[in-house]
C-alpha cells in the first residue's frame, strides 16, 4: 500500500496483498505459484471481480472485465479499483476479450470484444466511478459475410510507424472460427474490413476451434493465435498464411496444452500461454515448437490457479488472471527476467 493513499472500503474488504514473495523466492515449474500479489476477491463492489474473462495492461494500470459485465481500472500496487463502468448492453451475454491499444490519434483506448452483441466497441479509458466513458466507434453485427461476426473473443491492433492503428484483427468462434482483419478505417465509420482467414475444424490447416486470444510478434511480423479447443497455439503472417502449430488437435490434457485461453508475448520468440483447462501457464518456444517450462497447480488456495483466462505482465511482475477464484495472481516465474516481464512502462 503506498503511504500516501489511504485505503479505501473495496481495497480493505476485497483485496488481499500478499508479501510472500519479498525474500526473493519465485514461482518455481510444478508447484503453486509464489504470490507477491493476490488482488481481488469474488463480488460485485470495485476492486472485486465476478468471474473475470479478460484482462490487459494499459496506462500503468490493469484492466479486467468480468460476467457482470463491468469494465474495471485496478491500481496493480494497492488493488483499488479506480475507475470502472458497465457495458451498454448486457442481456445476451458479457465479453470476454479486453485490448488496450491506440486509436485514431495514436491514443490508447480500449477494445472490447462485445462477444455476446456481435460486434467490437472502443471506448475511451475509463477516469471516473459508474461513468461510461466516449463510445468512439463501433464495428461488427452479427453475420457469416465478410465484416460481420459470431461470438468475437479478442482484438489485436497492428500499429504503424506513428503508433497508429494499421490493422484490427479480431478472432471468432461459435460457427465463423476464424480470424477476421480490417484497416483503420473502420474506425471512422467506415467499411474497413480486408478479408478473413480460417474455418471451423481440426485440420492441419488454417481451422479453427475457438480462436480465443491473439498477439501481434512485431519481431517475427507474425500474428499468434492461441486455438483453444483445439489444445494449440497458431503462428500465421499477417496476411493469415499459417507458418506453424504448436501441438495438435487431441483430447484435453493429452497434448501441448489444455485448453490455451491467455496469451503474452515475450520477445525472442518465447510466449507465456494461460491453459484454461489445466489451470497452470506455459511457457513456450515458438519458433522451435516447444513448451519449455509449466507453473502453477490447480486449486482455491494461496498461489493455485482455477480456470486462468488471461495473462500479462508489469514492471516485473507477471499478472494471472485467476478467474475461477475471482482475483488476479501476482509472481515471477524463475526463469524470466524482470525485462521479460517489464511489460509496456509506467
Amino acid at each position: 500500500m503506498r503511504p500516501d493513499r489511504k485505503p479505501s472500503l473495496a481495497v480493505l474488504l476485497g483485496v488481499i496483498l500478499t508479501l510472500s514473495a519479498c525474500d526473493g523466492r519465485q514461482s518455481r515449474p510444478g508447484e503453486a505459484l509464489v504470490a507477491i500479489d493476490t488482488i481481488g476477491s469474488v463480488g460485485r463492489d470495485p476492486g472485486r471481480f465476478d468471474y473475470p474473462r479478460a484482462m490487459d495492461i494499459g496506462e500503468g494500470s490493469l484492466w479486467v472485465v468480468d460476467k457482470s459485465a463491468r469494465v474495471q481500472r485496478i491500481d496493480p500496487q494497492t488493488g483499488e479499483c479506480l475507475a470502472w463502468f458497465r457495458m451498454p448492453r448486457f442481456d445476451r451475454g458479457k465479453p470476454t476479450g479486453l485490448t488496450i491499444a491506440p486509436f485514431l490519434d495514436g491514443s490508447p483506448v480500449i477494445y472490447v470484444a462485445d462477444t455476446h452483441e456481435q460486434r467490437v466497441a472502443v471506448f475511451a479509458l475509463a477516469t471516473g466511478m459508474r461513468e461510461r466513458p466516449e463510445l468512439l466507434a463501433s464495428f461488427g453485427g452479427f453475420g457469416e459475410a465478410g465484416g460481420r461476426f459470431i461470438f468475437p473473443t479478442d482484438v489485436a491492433v497492428l500499429e504503424d510507424e506513428t503508433g497508429r492503428p494499421e490493422r484490427i484483427y479480431v478472432s471468432e468462434y461459435g460457427g465463423n472460427d476464424r480470424v477476421s482483419v480490417f484497416s483503420a478505417d473502420v474506425l471512422r465509420g467506415e467499411d474497413g474490413f480486408l478479408f478473413s482467414f480460417g474455418r471451423n475444424g481440426s485440420g492441419e490447416g488454417v481451422e479453427f476451434n475457438r480462436p480465443q486470444s491473439l498477439a501481434i510478434d512485431s519481431e517475427a511480423g507474425e500474428l499468434v493465435v492461441t486455438d483453444a479447443a483445439n489444445h494449440r497455439v497458431g503462428r500465421f503472417t499477417l496476411d493469415g498464411e499459417l507458418v506453424s502449430w504448436i501441438g495438435t488437435p487431441n483430447e484435453a490434457g493429452t497434448g501441448a496444452f489444455d485448453y490455451p485461453y491467455g496469451l503474452m508475448l515475450l520477445g525472442g520468440g518465447r510466449a507465456l500461454v494461460s491453459e484454461f483447462g489445466a489451470s497452470r501457464i506455459a511457457l513456450v518456444d515458438l519458433s522451435a515448437g516447444e513448451v519449455h517450462s509449466r507453473y502453477g497447480v490447480p486449486g482455491r488456495g494461496a498461489g493455485e490457479l482455477s480456470t486462468p483466462w488471461a495473462i500479462d505482465a508489469m514492471g516485473g511482475t507477471l499478472f494471472v488472471l485467476d478467474s475461477g477464484n475471482n482475483r488476479i495472481l501476482g509472481c515471477r516465474p524463475e526463469g524470466l527476467s524482470a525485462t521479460d516481464l517489464a511489460g509496456p512502462g509506467p
